[in-house]
């Protein structure tokens, strides 16, 4: 593959991982660069130039993701909601085959049982989506401002919480199917550290210096935990893909089937109209079709 296009799958990533309700592990299995990008991190230390030669153009493309177009899809998802979710949704979509190919059956026995999980990994997310926005009080597309200052408020734990969040975004950007950022959302910390990194970037632009190292010093502690944690689960990941890889995928395919309630949990239909909900429809179909054409081994 190209550098071009490893760039461009990073970006495809990058992006993602900014997006509530979008995996971008899944994205990543999708494009067929997954195991690539695990395996690069895991042998990081091991095998430093080959793992920095795989990993550099995504890690740029994800970057470069995240810089460039973070604003812009924050924007589309206030400005189009439905149309933008369907898009993400489109790409998800487009790597069930793979994920299908992953686990074909022996036998019976083991087409029931790889069935079963799924539909119970999918059952268990769907009833815990549902549990969050009722019982945490986390309105759609809002945060819970009870539950961000109890992670983000208190001074003296304060440096603690944001490195135990970037553990768990971290893990959350590894296992595919899982959106960090709609855990972080349910959690209350989606909106501030948004801001945080938006703000980052804004004074980075302006070569605004006080306004660098207040938003550095304040972001700093959670891309410790972020950092951390990519090396730590993606080894996980790593074993548990190379002795449970028929376990692991049916319960990724369990996370893929709930996406489109997890992701449109907060849609107003009544207030859809027809075209919005066709428009929506034919960028679903027109995600699913990219997320086919850039499948295939890195």
């Amino acid at each position: 593959m190209s550098c071009m296009g490893q760039m461009l799958k990073g970006m495809v990533i990058g992006v993602a991982n900014i997006l509530p309700g979008i995996s971008g592990g899944m994205l990543a299995i999708s494009m067929g660069v997954y195991d690539t990008i695990i395996h690069g991190v895991t042998h990081l230390f091991r095998e430093p130039g080959k793992s920095i030669k795989i990993l550099f153009p995504y890690g740029l493309g994800a970057a470069a993701g995240i810089l460039l177009l973070s604003f812009a899809f924050e924007s589309l998802f206030h400005a189009y909601p439905l149309q933008t979710k369907m898009t993400f949704l489109g790409l998800i979509f487009g790597g069930i085959p793979a994920l299908a190919a992953r686990v074909k059956p022996s036998g019976f026995s083991q087409w029931w049982r790889g069935k079963a999980l799924t539909w119970i990994t999918c059952i268990a997310v769907v009833g815990f989506t549902v549990w969050a926005r009722k019982k945490l009080g986390t309105e759609p597309g809002g945060q819970n401002i009870e539950l961000a200052g109890a992670f983000l408020g208190s001074p003296s734990l304060w440096w603690l919480r944001m490195v135990l969040i970037g553990l768990l975004a971290a893990g959350t950007m590894i296992v595919p199917g899982v959106s960090g950022s709609m855990i972080m959302m349910m959690l209350g910390v989606y909106e501030p550290l948004l801001e945080a990194t938006n703000d980052f970037f804004r004074a980075a632009a302006s070569f605004n210096g006080n306004r660098i190292l207040v938003t550095g010093l304040l972001l700093a502690p959670y891309f410790l935990g972020l950092v951390t944690g990519v090396f730590v689960f993606a080894g996980w990941v790593e074993r548990l893909l190379s002795t449970r890889e028929r376990t692991l995928t049916c319960v990724i395919m369990g996370l893929v089937y709930s996406s489109p309630i997890v992701i449109l949990w907060d849609t107003p239909w009544r207030q859809i109209s027809l075209y919005q909900f066709l428009g929506g429809l034919s960028l679903c179909l027109l995600g699913y079709v990219c997320s086919s054409a850039l499948g295939g081994e890195g």
